[in-house]
């Protein structure tokens, strides 16, 4: 039997071995393969339960109702069984359920106030601009919305958008209302005609589809009238100067 130092046991050749300075594996360790979901909100165990949570929230789930069945999200699902218990009689569930809709309410009304300021102070501020733009004889601004399109409910508290909310918006409505005006005259022609001829089959077709154009109209009409009755209605409530100007000597 031939010695260890014969088949160059632990002493392989020269070619064979490690050089200097360099690594036995050029290519470093393989990395670990991430788990998925696992660094979604920071990587701890916590964090990645909490993942896990909203991902199987949404996930939809069929219940049965009686006699039906409907496909909902897993939290809704879960939202009527404690509505159910509650209503059977579960006073602790009742108590979750009122903290639940509590915390929703308070969370909207914060909303609601925020969007009611915001909406204040924005008709303020850009107001004054259309306002001094006007008086000078200049075009207005491209400022979308325009102020009195951010429409305020002083009951309610709720605000809407009546009009344009980008410059693009505007150019796009600027070229219906042409075509609207354009179409205004057939459409009466062919609502006369139709009078005459109920069941006439074109007539009906032509007229449903120059309605869109007629109800853009109309609507397009009562805006601009909305927006004039405000611009005379600031006059109104400013002072002239001259009467200003009296009051102080």
């Amino acid at each position: 039997m031939p010695s260890k130092d014969n088949r160059n046991y632990r002493k392989p050749p020269v070619e064979h071995q490690f050089q200097k300075g360099t690594s036995g594996n050029p290519r470093g360790r393989p990395k670990k393969e991430a788990q998925p979901g696992f660094g979604a909100l920071g990587g701890g165990i916590a964090d990645r339960l909490a993942a896990m949570a909203l991902n199987e929230a949404m996930r939809p789930v069929t219940v049965r109702e009686g006699e039906k069945t409907s496909e909902m999200p897993a939290m809704q699902a879960l939202l009527r069984t404690m509505f159910r218990a509650a209503a059977q009689g579960d006073i602790k569930v009742g108590r979750q359920l009122l903290d639940v809709m509590a915390r929703g309410e308070s969370q909207r009304t914060a909303t609601a106030v925020e969007m009611l300021q915001s909406a204040a102070r924005y008709k303020e501020e850009y107001g004054r601009i259309f306002e001094e733009r006007e008086r000078e004889g200049l075009d207005p601004p491209d400022i979308y919305p325009h102020p009195d399109d951010v429409i305020i409910d002083e009951t309610t508290g709720e605000v809407t958008i009546d009009g344009p909310i980008t410059k693009d918006q505007a150019g796009a409505r600027k070229a219906v209302r042409e075509q609207a005006l354009k179409s205004l005259g057939r459409y009466f022609e062919v609502e006369a005609a139709l009078k005459e001829e109920p069941t006439n089959p074109e007539l009906r077709r032509e007229l449903k589809a120059l309605e869109p154009y007629y109800h853009f109209f109309r609507s397009e009409a009562a805006r601009n009238a909305r927006r004039e009755a405000l611009r005379l209605s600031r006059r109104a409530l400013k002072k002239p100067e001259s009467e200003d100007d009296t009051s102080d000597q």
